[in-house]
């Protein structure tokens, strides 16, 4: 029986998921960063409360 499974390099596609994984992460904190750092520097702010008052 000539099972094609058993010639897959797997040590090559967990080292390449790895290296995505951490390529995606160092994006993903960078965005994260500069969305902080451009928070701090605006000054009008989106995060401001609408409606009105519960009392």
């Amino acid at each position: 029986m000539n099972n094609s499974i058993d010639n897959l390099d797997t040590d090559y596609y967990v080292e390449r998921a790895y290296e995505l994984r951490r390529v995606y992460v160092a994006a993903a904190m960078k965005a994260f960063v500069a969305r902080i750092k451009a928070a701090f520097k605006s000054n009008n702010r989106t995060t401001t409360l609408q409606g009105t008052p519960a009392h």
